[in-house]
């Protein structure tokens, strides 16, 4: 009934949500900030990367045109993304990946997965697939590149695996405001929260990219997109309080808006990770503060998250949790 879900194991490099919450209470705001130089390079080799990289390219094959969708005009930006990724890669971890380049011809080794990716710079036909698509599925994060045009943002590329009301298929062409407006929230001058940080975007600049942590609850499924309503809905209804530990997981993406230098583009990194309900209890201070700020969710914001089905079964899990706990010490 329950599809598995990959979950984070090393908690050191899981990325709590609400460490920067006072009064036990969480909502949404333009939290958008700069990063600090050593923390410019968003790549990360988890202890489940191989895990990771099987599961997105099952399901990018899968689902290739929900999955993944361009535009014919963006092959620049796609080779500038291509040189981007493997740049960093190569230069946080030279022990798992590297590139030898001979004039346009380019070497990429994956050591981790022993495969080799072979072609000619700003040569698409060198390759089996698009660029971006090519080097997108050797990292386990989910990618979206943002063209800036008449003071938006306007979706051209993404290749999306843990989608969370998403779909490559059905937002391309999008612009940045179309995609958020589900969102129900509003400042008290009225000004929508997507304006705002849309408007935020357009001071980011080449060299300075802003970085954001975003949450949700999933149940019992790795994504949430469009196409498989049909599927993951009915999950959100099956959930009890004697169930949740295990069927309901905390989602949490870190997400980097990088201006890329050539193109001027935009690209929005997802690094989404997972943590079942139950692990909680290895860090007891996240516990009793997801407790107290799930407890505390708006119902307008609940329902946004697509999580109100299985919310109030998932506080009655964690409040039983942590009473047991209590009894037993």
């Amino acid at each position: 009934m329950f599809k598995s879900m990959y979950k984070s194991t090393n908690l050191d490099m899981f990325t709590f949500p609400f460490v920067n919450f006072k009064d036990k209470t969480y909502r949404y705001s333009n939290d958008l900030v700069a990063l600090p130089e050593d923390k410019v390079n968003f790549m990360k080799i988890t202890p489940e990367y191989e895990a990771q990289i099987k599961r997105k390219r099952i399901l990018l094959d899968q689902q290739p045109d929900v999955r993944y969708q361009s535009f014919p005009h963006t092959m620049e930006m796609q080779w500038e993304f291509v040189e981007l990724i493997i740049g960093l890669a190569v230069d946080k971890y030279p022990e798992h990946f590297s590139i030898e380049i001979d004039g346009d011809q380019w070497t990429f080794t994956n050591h981790i997965l022993g495969e080799t990716e072979k072609f000619t710079f700003g040569d698409e036909s060198s390759l089996s697939l698009e660029p971006y698509d090519m080097i997108g599925r050797h990292f386990h994060h989910d990618y979206m590149l943002m063209v800036h045009r008449d003071d938006n943002f306007y979706l051209e590329v993404a290749q999306e695996s843990v989608a969370a009301l998403f779909s490559p298929n059905w937002n391309l062409g999008m612009s940045f405001n179309e995609i958020h407006a589900p969102v129900p929230f509003k400042n008290r001058e009225g000004v929508h929260l997507a304006d705002r940080v849309r408007k935020f975007l357009l001071t980011i600049e080449p060299g300075a990219p802003k970085t954001r942590v975003n949450w949700n609850l999933m149940a019992g499924r790795w994504d949430v997109n469009y196409e498989t309503m049909d599927e993951w809905g009915p999950h959100r209804h099956q959930v009890t309080p004697e169930n949740a530990g295990k069927l309901v997981h905390l989602r949490v993406e870190e997400q980097w808006f990088i201006r890329m230098p050539r193109s001027n583009a935009v690209l929005f990194v997802l690094d989404t990770m997972f943590l079942p309900l139950e692990d909680l209890v290895k860090r007891p201070d996240w516990l009793e503060i997801t407790y107290y700020n799930l407890a505390d969710i708006p119902e307008d914001m609940a329902e946004y998250k697509g999580m109100a089905p299985f919310l109030p079964q998932s506080v009655e899990y964690l409040k039983n949790l942590i009473e047991s706990m209590k009894v037993a010490q």
